[in-house]
């Protein structure tokens, strides 16, 4: 697996590519998926605010059933299309110029759930718990569902209603929050 996180995380971490963009580091991405192990072959996958989409690209390549993708700059939707189309992903992935909020309200009325949801929002725009919380009143996280978060190691993981607390781990600046859903 370090091969193929250090190839999505190179090739989404080259500046000319990612104006604007906050890439998670490989090592963080290769992290999140060893904690992830076994769980996310024929899954539904959300990248939400999903910049460079580097964690739904893998979550495809380690064979989730589909992956989505909503991030509202332009740029990401640019570098995840591309992306797709270089590792022949096109077919499972769903990618929406929108914004993450304006997604969750729109999808919580047709109804659709996703057994993994991946959230990096912009450190200093957004908390976790109101991240967290648009998610869950949403209702789009699956029933055994799980939420994984980026944020700022200066913010703790919240109790989050309904969702439990796997693991939160660092990297540098960088905190990996894990939650299952009851």
């Amino acid at each position: 697996m370090t091969e193929m996180v250090q190839r999505i995380s190179s090739r989404t971490r080259r500046g000319e590519k990612t104006r604007g963009l906050r890439p998670t580091a490989a090592r963080t991405l290769e992290s999140v998926f060893n904690m992830l192990q076994g769980e996310i072959a024929e899954r539904t996958v959300l990248d939400l605010f999903a910049g460079t989409g580097a964690f739904g690209i893998i979550a495809l390549k380690k064979e989730a059933s589909l992956a989505v993708f909503a991030d509202s700059s332009r740029e990401a939707q640019r570098q995840i299309r591309k992306a797709l189309a270089q590792y022949h992903l096109e077919e499972r992935a769903i990618v929406f110029h929108e914004d993450a909020f304006h997604f969750l309200n729109r999808v919580s009325k047709d109804g659709r759930t996703y057994d993994i949801i991946f959230a990096d929002p912009p450190y200093d725009l957004y908390s976790i718990q109101k991240v967290a919380g648009a998610i869950l009143d949403a209702g789009v996280l699956a029933p055994g569902g799980v939420l994984v978060f980026e944020h700022s190691k200066f913010e703790a993981p919240p109790e989050l209603d309904g969702l439990t607390l796997r693991r939160s781990r660092v990297f540098g600046d960088t905190t990996i929050s894990i939650w299952d859903r009851i």
